[in-house]
Order: C-alpha cells, then sequence, then structure tokens
C-alpha cells in the first residue's frame, strides 16, 4: 500500500510540474501545429511589378508552411474594370492593392476593419498623417504601404550656368529666377524654359500640381461628410479675400501669361517630361516613380531631385501623392488570415523588402525614420513622403478632364475666373452624386 501511494504521488507532481512547463511556455505539447501559424490561400491583386512583392511573400510563407500567398500583376488601365467583374461574379481576390481614387468606386467590396479591431490611435501612431484618407469615423479601410509623392527634378547644368546655387524652396523665389532660367528669341519664342506651369494639356502631371498647390493652401478638394463625401473644391472657410482655389489658379496661369515677368511656358511647346528630358527645361514637376523613366530616356542628363516648393513662410510643409495600401476583401473566406497577411506585408521588414523594390518610400512612420543617407534621390523621396497627403478622387479620369477645362476656359477667356470655378464645382458635385 505504501510504495502504490508513493506511485501515485509521485505520478501527481509529474503532472503539475508538466502543467506548469506549459503554462509557463517552457514547452509547447502541440509542436506541429504552433508551427502551422497561418493556413489557406490568400491572393492578392495590385499593378505593382510581380518581383515587387516576391520577397516579402517569400518570407510570409516560408513563416507559415500552411500559407499559400498569389500575387496578381494587374494592367492599370483596366484594373479596376477587372476588380468589379471579379467581385460581381464572386472571384475577387482577398486583398487588393488601393489607391484614394479607388475608395468610393470600391466601398461596396471593401471590408472596412473597425477601431474596436484596429485602434485609431495605433494606426495615425504607425502611419504618416497622410494615411488617414484610410481612416472614417467608423473604422480603417485599408492597411497603408507605400507613397509617390510629388517632387522637384532639376537640371543641373542649366542652374550651374546661371550661377545658381539652390532650386527654389518656396514658390516666390521662382518669380526671381525666371529672367535667368527662360530664354527666348527676338521673336519670342521659347528655347529653354524654368518651369512648365500655365497650361494643361502639354504639363505632365498637371492635375497633380494643382493638387500640390491645392493642398498647399488647405483646399481639401474633396471631403468625407458623415458616411459620404462632398467637393469643397470652392470652399473658403477662412473668408479669405481670395478662396484658396482662386489664389492657385492665378499663380498657375502667370507662367503662360506673356506680359507676366513670370512668362516661361506656352501650349506651343512639347510636353513638359521631353523638354526636361531633352535638357531645356531648368524644373520639372514629377512622380518619384518618374525617377527610372527620366534616366532611361536620357542616361546623360544631369539632374537632381529636391522637395516640391512650398508656400512662403507657410508653418506646414506639403506636397500630394499617390498613397497606395491593401484592401480586404468584404467577401474573401479567409478573413483572419487576409487581415493577417496585409499586416505583415505593410509593417516591418516585409514592408522594407517592397518599398526598397519599388524605389518608393514606405508609409510606416518607423521604416521612414531610417533614411537612406547613401542615396541622394531616395532620401529626397522619404522626407517628401513624410509631408504628402492625398485626396479622395471620385473618377480620376472624369476630374482630369474638369480641371483641364477649368484652366482652359480661364486661358481662353471663355469663363471669368470665378464662373470657371463655379462651374467646375458644380461638376465635382455631380460625380459624387453619381
Amino acid at each position: 500500500m505504501s510504495n502504490f501511494r508513493t506511485i501515485l504521488i509521485a505520478i501527481f507532481l509529474a503532472f503539475f510540474v508538466f502543467a506548469v512547463l506549459i503554462f509557463s511556455g517552457a514547452i509547447n505539447p502541440f509542436p506541429d501545429k504552433a508551427k502551422d501559424g497561418l493556413k489557406g490561400v490568400i491572393n492578392i491583386w495590385g499593378t505593382f511589378p510581380k518581383n515587387a512583392l516576391s520577397k516579402a511573400i517569400d518570407t510570409l510563407t516560408t513563416e507559415n508552411k500552411n500559407l499559400t500567398v498569389n500575387y496578381v500583376n494587374k494592367e492599370e488601365n483596366t484594373y479596376q474594370e477587372d476588380l468589379v467583374q471579379a467581385f460581381a461574379e464572386g472571384k475577387g481576390p482577398d486583398l487588393f492593392i488601393i489607391t484614394p481614387d479607388m475608395l468610393i468606386k470600391n466601398k461596396n467590396f471593401i471590408y472596412k476593419i473597425p477601431y474596436a479591431s484596429y485602434a485609431e490611435k495605433t494606426f495615425t501612431n504607425s502611419f504618416i498623417d497622410g494615411a488617414s484618407i484610410y481612416l472614417d469615423k467608423e473604422g480603417v479601410w485599408a492597411y497603408p504601404l507605400l507613397v509617390d509623392p510629388i517632387v522637384l527634378y532639376y537640371n543641373k547644368d542649366i542652374l550651374s550656368n546661371e550661377g545658381i546655387v539652390y532650386p527654389p524652396r518656396t514658390w516666390d523665389e521662382l518669380f526671381t529666377m525666371n529672367a535667368a532660367l527662360t530664354k527666348r528669341s527676338n521673336s519670342g519664342v521659347i528655347s529653354q524654359s524654368m518651369i512648365a506651369l500655365g497650361q494643361y494639356a502639354n504639363v505632365n502631371n498637371a492635375k497633380e500640381i494643382l493638387s500640390t498647390l491645392l493642398i498647399q493652401n488647405d483646399d481639401e478638394i474633396i471631403k468625407r461628410k458623415d458616411l459620404g463625401y462632398v467637393s469643397v473644391l470652392n470652399s473658403n472657410p477662412l473668408g479669405l479675400s481670395v478662396s484658396p482655389i482662386e489664389a492657385v489658379l492665378k499663380f498657375f496661369i502667370e507662367f503662360s501669361n506673356q506680359s507676366d515677368s513670370a512668362y516661361s511656358w506656352n501650349g506651343s511647346l512639347p510636353n513638359s517630361l521631353d523638354m526636361f528630358t531633352s535638357g531645356k527645361l531648368a524644373f520639372y514637376i514629377g512622380k518619384a516613380s518618374e525617377l527610372f523613366n527620366i534616366q532611361s530616356i536620357n542616361p546623360n542628363l544631369i539632374f537632381n531631385v529636391n522637395q516640391i516648393p512650398q508656400i512662403k513662410d507657410a508653418t506646414t510643409k506639403r506636397t500630394y501623392g499617390e498613397i497606395y495600401a491593401i484592401a480586404v476583401n468584404k467577401k474573401t473566406a479567409n478573413l483572419a488570415a487576409a487581415f493577417k497577411v496585409a499586416g505583415d506585408l505593410t509593417t516591418g521588414d516585409k514592408a522594407k523588402s517592397i518599398s526598397t523594390s519599388m524605389s518608393l518610400p514606405p508609409v510606416s512612420r518607423d521604416l521612414l525614420n531610417s533614411k537612406p543617407n547613401e542615396n541622394p534621390y531616395l532620401f529626397t523621396f522619404f522626407n517628401s513622403a513624410i509631408i504628402t497627403k492625398s485626396w479622395i478622387d471620385p473618377d480620376e479620369i472624369k476630374t482630369d478632364g474638369i480641371f483641364k477645362e477649368l484652366i482652359e476656359n480661364i486661358l481662353s477667356n471663355t469663363l471669368s475666373l470665378g464662373e470657371a470655378v463655379g462651374k467646375a464645382q458644380g461638376q465635382f458635385e455631380q460625380i459624387i452624386k453619381k
């Protein structure tokens, strides 16, 4: 009997010790299950090249041996139509990469993450201020990934030839530089231009330039109201003598006014990108993503890049840019895995890998804090990303047409400035209603 009691006590003590070790995490009774991690198949769509996400996805699937992640590269000009058709057929991807102009178009397909699951404070602490465009009163629309900011490319040789040491830090500085940088023949033909502003058709990124100027002047263009949207293009909340949109347009068209000292551009000139890459344009306003294209067009062009000029005496720096994010399909069959994959790809080493592959800055504050000092282009892109804002474009093609018509109505004197702005405001309101 005493031997039996001793054995029973020993067994009890063994179980007790085993339970303590499990509770403390010292041992794992289900090692295979613990290593499984995420399971299932996650399909991602986007317009990035396939190799942009390959390293991050390989790492993710190595960490989760029962998880398969497929990325499909879609053509940019048919991407939205492909998404709509796939969602209608119930074959949509679990995750899809979007920009702010895709929010309204896809609002019925996106699973909005409630703040109970993803705290707003966590989001704002993790990403740049501009990423808040993916937030509303109810939750998070998407996980921010990359930024493609508008920056200022400049021809170093042209500036050096005229003894100009630095590119302009404020827009006002352009007025003092124009006499030296814009070259005209006796008949008035421009052979070299300071900057391409004042026209629309032959100014690459004209809409993005106007967006930058509007954002710098505190014009949100489109604003959320309750759970809908309103156009604030013609708003003047501070009651200024000249509204932000009118101030922007007056400044913009000065550069194509032949009687103005800022005159440096007209409608007969080639496209601004062609002028810059041919060495005949001092300053080119473009996207960070255009860097490699500029280099490939003219490998001998000596240029550099700087942050976009700011309003004189402005207390806050801003530029416009595309802010890419990963949205979750409302009807995904693997919601938990989709959330985890989206979160993993937009933070830490995986987001850094995607950023490096695309040569575009990340949205993560932690990653932006480690600037690539060895690369002057990326260093500027990172700094520009921090100050990037965007706006919720309801239809990028239609709004491009509205901005084009707005500029051309003013230049042709078809409408007064106020009338042209009023018409554009009405056009924006009609798009939002649809």
